[in-house]
């Protein structure tokens, strides 16, 4: 299994000629793409851009609210310094007017909020939506070499993640960028209509801002490239492990991969501190080029006052607009790092949108014959894998099929004959020669039409996520019931689902794991079938199936051939021997062709083929055999064999809570225990932020003693003259810096810590579950994938990074209300008071945010819809599914609609900015009317009062929100469930060092047996012993240690190579460039079934197992190579326990004792020379494999 798809730019073709190498580079090049965030608005529709731009205008003027108060409270300000001139009545009066204007700005401020929050989320939903189908669209109609090297994981990434970024930089993110510009160029605006002079020097302050921004935001964004291109690398991984794993549970791989996931996310972990020390860097200059403009601007002013250049409510209003622009700038600040993720995302997903597939299913073009004959002639074709240049698959293959004639190739696994199916179907181009169709090269063919001509059945059989109706139905769309119950009768599977509570509408679970092989087999028979086509292919259509339905299905393969062209690849000759024309190949080339008879005198290859198949069937003297010592007559057995004892009187596999580890929510506890390591960066970021959260209302002292030694000096705390306050700021602006940064440093190494560990632990804990916990429907692949992408991140919610927000908020408020008492209890007070509803109202934003995001996680149908799709992408692209998908996708889709939601949010979040405005509006009423038009407050107190409290206590909830928001972003695992085949009355008995083989139909619980003995599932009643004890009392990795299991169906691994001489690949991999380390692609697509099968054979004999499980190990393997598995296994069999699920009679005629299953029972056992006197139902399978003429 390999941990990342070959690199692109690794892949150079090393053909001979220039022809080769552009036809090789142009099935895997890649798209760079140019677009940006403003491509996709294109693909909005006119009522969708309608409904932006008024968000748009709505987000502009909702900016504009803020600023628009700057003008109020300069006014405000005039009438509290000239105030002791007017009569209190007039104060009064004109406070009330004012304060009543703050009313409208907040009331409009209140529905422009609510509008654009709710317009752009809403639409940006949609066109992310949108966007969605376009890119699965076009990832569906990609050529397989392109599939070769891009990793499966790096798609759903694409799906998922970064469709997450892109709906965050296009929704609220961008309101909030226009209302952050809209609110900063109308502060600028009033700054300069107050006093142009003033003005000027004081935009220094928001161009020190932007220059900073845009050089942090510089290295933010190329630091976030890097991040995310690694963590696509982990997601792959991720992907093929979770995706085998029956292969990893039963390999106690677990650790191992483990290991390997954590050292995948080392680097982006690394990047990750880099990125959030930056942000963390950006947010300590912000403060400081805040402070420092304050210091200046006191300084100026002073300048400018005694030179009468300016006055004192103009020095007011123009501080405060640079503060609001500078607020404005900062509240812009994420939404611009989101769109910058967003842009960069955008690149990514355009990669694969704009690019042309060279085989494109959905295109129009091509010829679109009405009805095809079938004659298929290939002429000199050579073909070498574009992901694999090096080697050639195909040299100079020519041959010739009639219309209406059978075909079968056969040879050893590996020799090319699954690339001709390949090649056929146009899944790839050759390089050199022509395939010819009816007389016409398939090239000028349309592709989809082609491939609707031609009905495949491959060796790894993939179903999906719907009815059993739907799967049959998806060969042909829109198929009537008639026809789908016809095609299941032909490939002998109706009995089966008829037998089923819901028959047709029984869903078939993830990877068909409710189905036995062969079932599964069948339901692709009847699927390939549906649509009548002019052409089958049969991919070892067979390989799964018991003698009994081997030869059903063969009947009714026989009858569904006649007057179809029909190619078929098979190592079981007897399944072809009555074939038109049989193509013997080998090493990649043909090397005979003929009739069954024709081969057998002039083809020596042949004749060991037919060899190494013969089966005695009814006579097989003893000294012919090579029995192995019967169990009861060994009187010592090897030190590492193990007794085994099965007895069930009836199994029930329960349906929920199978042996499934208890997945439960993340606690704050574990997530703390995680981040132990770094509690002393913890504990120092803590304490910064609470020094973080003295400094911002502290600057509140010095603007109300700032203000009032511009107006007499004297009055100001200590009598300190502006120059002195304006030292402070500057001061305050150094020690805020430092403290910024170190608690961004602190949290930095936390959160990126956290995440790392978070990650690799989510992803161990995943592994430690048994195979139900895969099953169940809510757990699919592609949904515990992007869980581990986004979880660990949101994790950080509740790590020392939101302590640290909390702290920073709490202490922010606590010295706010304080000092405000402090210089004026009666002021601080009554602006306390308006803090509750402000917290109250953000609770709601923070709830309403909690809601979406676990409705969003809730509702995962359309991404898991894509993830299998992306993931069984071979099947789609063969039966033309891409349409099929896509609609089931929309209509997903549209089901997962966030919209009232959004209504909710708009609402809360609309209410809690103008309650702000609100809470101003009160507090400058009752200040202005009850304190300073009596005389009771001065200015001094008034402003530094207003400061301490409403900014203090505005930007402690902000950072609150920041703390909450993050933190709502738990998720539970679901436990599996699954139906399992049930066995009644089953005992059977292993001794140590025994040979035992499983035999009987598909679905008769075989594979069951398997199953428990692997402990991947345990049953309510019966027992398995081992060696006298229950299995349920060993520890479960130790047990598992004991076995070793090579399934039928495998997912490999590229690591273990070491036994390939016992399996007979040696020679074929020392042959390739890179040797022993050359990558083995996603799932193994660029081997054949045998060469997969080979290698997860020589992983099991690796784990030295006391007890050897064997279920159809060889069925996907050719005859020459089975001989030399076989005797492999007959070597390494010697003193171990073996047990063996097999169809293939001709493995197991050694095996010390052999069970018939048939319904869930065992109905015969005993040797085979035993059965076959019984003449039941062992003897008819055995009669069935016969291979006429070799007896």
């Amino acid at each position: 299994m390999s941990s990342q798809g070959i690199p692109l730019k690794v892949i150079q073709p090393t053909a001979d000629t220039t022809h080769k190498a552009e036809a090789l580079q142009s099935q895997i090049h890649i798209v760079r793409s140019t677009a940006n965030i403003f491509t996709i608005y294109r693909t909005a529709n006119t009522s969708q851009l309608c409904l932006l731009f008024l968000s748009g205008c709505c987000a502009i003027v909702a900016g504009a609210a803020m600023p628009l108060v700057i003008v109020v409270y300069g006014n405000f300000a005039r009438e509290f310094i000239t105030g002791d001139n007017n009569a209190p009545d007039e104060i009064r009066d004109r406070v009330q007017s004012l304060a009543l204007y703050l009313v409208y700005i907040a009331i409009g401020s209140l529905i422009t909020t609510a509008i654009s929050t709710f317009g752009f989320n809403t639409i940006g939903e949609q066109i992310s939506r949108q966007l969605q189908q376009k890119y699965l669209a076009s990832a569906l109609r990609q050529n397989m070499a392109y599939f070769d090297v891009v990793g499966i994981g790096e798609l759903t990434s694409h799906m998922d993640q970064d469709m997450k970024l892109i709906q965050a930089g296009i929704s609220q993110k961008v309101g909030e960028l226009l209302s952050g510009l809209s609110g900063f160029v109308v502060a600028i605006i009033c700054a300069f209509i107050q006093n142009g002079r003033f003005a000027g020097i004081m935009i220094s302050q928001p161009i020190a801002l932007l220059t900073l921004i845009g050089v942090m935001g510089g290295f933010l964004s190329l630091t976030q490239r890097r991040s995310l291109a690694q963590y696509v690398r982990a997601d792959n991984l991720a992907q093929e492990v979770l995706s085998a794993m029956r292969s990893v549970i039963a390999s106690r791989s677990q650790e191992r991969y483990g290991k390997r996931y954590y050292e995948a996310l080392r680097h982006p972990a690394e990047l990750d501190f880099r990125e959030r020390f930056i942000f963390g860097m950006l947010v300590a200059g912000s403060f400081m080029v805040m402070h420092w403009a304050n210091g200046l601007g006191f300084w100026q002013a002073d300048h400018l006052l005694r030179q009468g250049h300016c006055t004192i409510s103009e020095v007011l209003t123009i501080l405060y607009a640079m503060a609001v622009a500078g607020g404005m700038l900062s509240q812009a600040l994420p939404s611009i790092v989101n769109i910058t993720q967003a842009n960069a995302a955008v690149s990514r997903v355009f990669s694969v949108i704009e690019r042309e597939s060279p085989i494109d299913p959905s295109a129009s073009t091509g010829v679109t014959h009405s009805r095809v004959r079938g004659d298929i002639s290939f002429e000199d074709i050579h073909f070498t894998y574009p992901s694999r240049p090096e080697g050639k698959v195909l040299k100079g293959v020519d041959f010739v099929v009639p219309a209406g004639h059978t075909v079968a190739f056969v040879g050893p696994s590996g020799s090319g004959k699954s690339t001709v199916f390949a090649l056929l179907e146009r899944l790839y181009h050759p390089h050199s020669g022509r395939i010819m169709l009816d007389g016409e090269p398939i090239d000028a063919m349309n592709v989809a039409r082609l491939r609707s001509q031609i009905g495949y059945v491959g060796q790894d059989v993939t179903l999906f996520r719907a009815s059993i109706h739907d799967n049959i139905a998806y060969g042909l769309p829109k198929a009537a019931a008639e026809l789908v119950i016809e095609a299941a009768k032909v490939a002998q599977i109706h009995d089966f689902v008829a037998s089923m509570p819901k028959e047709y509408n029984t869903m078939i679970e993830a990877q068909g794991s409710n189905l036995s092989g062969g079932q599964k087999q069948r339901l692709a028979i009847a699927r390939a079938i549906i649509s009548q086509p002019a052409i089958l292919l049969l991919d070892e259509a067979t390989a799964a199936l018991d003698s009994q339905c081997e030869k059903a299905v063969q009947e009714a393969l026989d009858k569904v051939v006649k007057g179809r062209t029909t190619l078929i690849i098979a190592h079981r000759l007897s399944t072809v021997q009555n074939a038109d024309n049989i193509i013997v190949m080998k090493d990649n080339q043909i090397l005979g062709q003929g009739s069954h008879a024709e081969l057998l005198s002039t083809s020596a290859m042949y004749r060991e083929l037919v060899r190494h198949q013969a089966l005695e069937a009814f006579h097989r003297s003893e000294g012919d055999r090579l029995i192995r010592q019967r169990p009861h007559s060994l009187s010592t057995h090897e030190e590492h064999s193990k007794d085994i004892l099965v007895k069930f009187d009836t199994v029930d596999i329960p349906e929920d809570g199978l042996l499934a580890v208890r997945s439960s929510s993340s606690s704050v506890g574990r997530v703390w225990s995680l981040n132990r390591p770094e509690f002393p960066y913890i504990a120092a970021g803590v304490s910064f932020s609470v020094l973080a959260g003295i400094t911002y209302p502290v600057q509140a002292i010095f603007f109300g003693n700032g203000i009032m030694s511009m107006i007499n000096p004297s009055l100001s705390t200590g009598g300190h003259n502006v120059e002195f306050w304006a030292t402070m700021y500057l001061t305050l602006g150094i020690i805020a810096f430092v403290v910024y940064s170190v608690r961004g440093y602190c949290f930095a190494v936390s959160a990126s810590q956290l995440v790392l560990r978070a990650r690799s632990q989510l992803f161990k804990h995943l592994l430690v579950n048994d195979l139900p916990f895969f099953q169940d429907k809510d757990n699919s692949i592609g949904a515990l994938v992007s869980f581990l992408a986004s979880g660990p991140r949101q994790i950080t919610g509740v790590s020392g990074t939101s302590l640290g927000l909390v702290a920073e908020s709490i202490v922010m408020l606590a010295t706010g209300i304080t000092i405000g008492c402090i210089f004026g209890w009666k002021l601080g007070l009554a602006a306390t008071a308006t803090v509750p509803l402000v917290v109250v109202s953000g609770f709601m934003q923070y709830h309403t945010v909690a809601r979406v995001q676990e409705y969003i996680k809730r509702d995962t149908s359309a991404v898991a819809i894509a993830h299998e799709a992306l993931s069984a992408i071979k099947t789609v692209t063969v039966l033309g599914l891409q349409k099929a998908i896509s609609a089931s996708f929309e209509s997903a889709s549209h089901r997962d609609s966030q919209r009232k939601y959004w209504l909710m949010f708009a609402a809360t979040y609309a209410c809690t900015t103008s309650l702000r405005a609100l809470s101003i509006a009160f507090v400058f009423w009752y200040g202005g009317t009850h304190l300073i038009a009596t005389g009771e407050y001065n200015v001094q107190q008034f402003f530094i009062c207003f400061a301490a409290t409403m900014w203090g206590s505005q930007s402690a909830l902000e950072e609150l929100m920041r703390a909450g928001i993050s933190a709502a972003t738990h998720r539970k695992l679901n436990n599996g469930d699954a139906d399992v085949p049930t066995l009644k009355d089953v005992s059977l008995n292993a001794p140590a060092g025994a040979f035992i083989a499983l035999v009987g139909a598909t679905g008769s619980g075989k594979s069951s047996v398997i199953n428990l003995l692997e402990r991947f599932y345990t049953g309510e009643t019966g027992a398995i012993a081992l060696d006298d004890m229950p299995i349920e009392q060993y520890n479960l990795d130790s047990y598992r240690g004991y076995l070793a299991l090579s399934g039928e169906l495998v997912v490999l691994d590229d690591e273990i190579l070491a036994a390939l001489e016992d399996v007979g690949l040696a020679d074929y991999v020392l042959s390739l460039p890179q040797g022993l380390s050359t990558p083995v692609m996603a799932n193994g697509s660029t081997l054949s079934g045998g060469q997969r099968q080979r290698m997860a054979i020589a992983k099991a004999l690796l784990c030295r197992p006391k007890i050897l499980l064997l279920d159809e190990a060889t069925s996907a393997l050719d005859s020459a190579s089975e001989e030399l598995v076989q005797r492999t296994l007959q070597r390494v069999m010697k003193g171990r326990t073996v047990i063996a699920v097999a169809h293939r009679l001709k493995t197991i005629v050694d095996a010390d004792e052999i069970l018939v299953f048939k319904h869930g029972h065992i109905v015969e056992s005993g040797t085979h020379k035993e059965l076959m006197q019984l003449e039941g139902e062992y003897w008819q399978m055995a009669r069935l494999q016969q291979v006429m003429g070799e007896a």
